[in-house]
């Protein structure tokens, strides 16, 4: 693969992991309630689902359930189910942070982990992402695991630096502007978007 070919997949990645969506809203959510040290479990989690998802589409199981009308209808349910369950419990379920000197809001790391994880791996944004541009810049006349996996690799790390951002940004606007009432509202207005983007996959 040249450099170039991969330049170009690399702008085209960050432009694409940038644009709000699921993974970039549940990692302000959560950056906002627990500041931005105990919410690397979401990040990582995100990057693992992203990785796994992509060593799919690379080996051709997703293309495989691509073609099959069925697999896809079940895949994009769940992801439409997962999400709409989602967004239901931000909206419907209270969740009290702690601010002040001192105070941490205990979560735990395997919860945020697996919410994560299961939201990448359920939305299937990453999957048709990867299976538009694999065949655009993968060079046949080479080996395609070693690039396949460095193309994953590329997409992963631009994700965990895209959510560590916005930990960050998120956990300067707690210090400085979060109240509980500005949170609920938040988490009401999340919850919302969460089941836009289920209704926008279920048409």
């Amino acid at each position: 693969m040249a450099w170039a070919i991969w330049l170009s997949y690399t702008m085209i990645s960050a432009a694409n992991i940038v644009t709000p969506g699921p993974a970039n809203l549940n990692t302000l959510r959560r950056a906002l309630q627990l500041g931005f040290m105990p919410v690397l479990p979401t990040i990582f989690g995100n990057a693992l689902g992203l990785a796994v998802g992509g060593i799919l589409c690379a080996g051709g199981v997703t293309a495989f359930v691509v073609t099959s009308k069925v697999l896809w209808t079940v895949f994009q349910w769940l992801g439409v189910a997962y999400l709409g369950g989602l967004g239901f419990k931000l909206i419907i379920k209270r969740e009290h942070i702690a601010l002040g000197l001192g105070l941490v809001q205990r979560v735990p790391p395997w919860l945020l982990f697996r919410e994560a994880f299961l939201l990448a791996i359920t939305n299937p944004k990453a999957l048709l992402f990867y299976l538009a541009l694999f065949p655009q810049v993968l060079d046949p006349n080479r080996p395609l695991w070693p690039q396949s996996t460095f193309l994953v690799l590329t997409y992963c790390g631009l994700s965990i630096l895209s959510l560590s951002t916005y930990a960050q940004l998120a956990e300067k606007l707690r210090e400085r502007f979060l109240t509980q009432a500005r949170y609920d509202v938040f988490r009401a207005c999340s919850g919302l978007v969460l089941i836009g983007f289920a209704l926008k996959l279920a048409l």
